[in-house]
């Protein structure tokens, strides 16, 4: 699922440390970040400054039930999948 275009970064990571399972960050060059790590951390936080990766990311949840942890940060998929 790709992030809302505005979003409290510092909350959305706060929120992922609820989460059950890994959480990622998907860029489409293909790097892969889990945002379970601090230094991952670090780099998304680079990437929010550059809105060409931040609106075509997308996040991606080991755990299914983990997209309603971070459903207030997420857009919706029209086919319904993430």
């Amino acid at each position: 699922m790709h992030l809302k275009e505005t979003i409290d970064i510092k909350q959305f990571l706060l929120q992922i440390k609820k989460c059950n399972s890994d959480v990622f960050y998907e860029t489409t060059e293909g790097d892969i970040l889990n945002l379970s790590s601090a230094l991952s951390q670090y780099v998304f936080c680079s990437i929010t400054i550059q809105p060409e990766y931040w609106v075509t990311g997308t996040v991606r949840c080991s755990n299914e039930k983990d997209y309603e942890v971070l459903a207030d940060y997420l857009l919706e998929v029209d086919n319904g999948t993430h």
